[in-house]
């Protein structure tokens, strides 16, 4: 496991304790991940944590997978 799965197997088990809606979260690039949830999951983990992160942006396109790209 190369250190960029691992960071997103440790942010994939933290979001998973408070939301139980997380399917998987990827690493995009060394500072940007995105969390796959169902919609109303991602709605929920947007609402708390818009604030607090750099950039946050809800993908939810016409026959794509919905997630959240995040910036911390």
């Amino acid at each position: 496991m190369d250190e960029n799965e691992e960071k997103a197997c440790e942010i994939y088990q933290d979001l998973k304790k408070d939301y139980d809606g997380v399917e998987k979260v990827l690493m995009e690039k060394e500072d940007t991940f995105c969390i796959y949830a169902d919609d109303d999951t991602l709605w929920k983990i947007f609402e708390d944590i818009e604030k607090g992160v750099k950039s946050i942006e809800f993908n939810a396109g016409a026959n794509e997978a919905h997630y959240l790209r995040v910036i911390p």
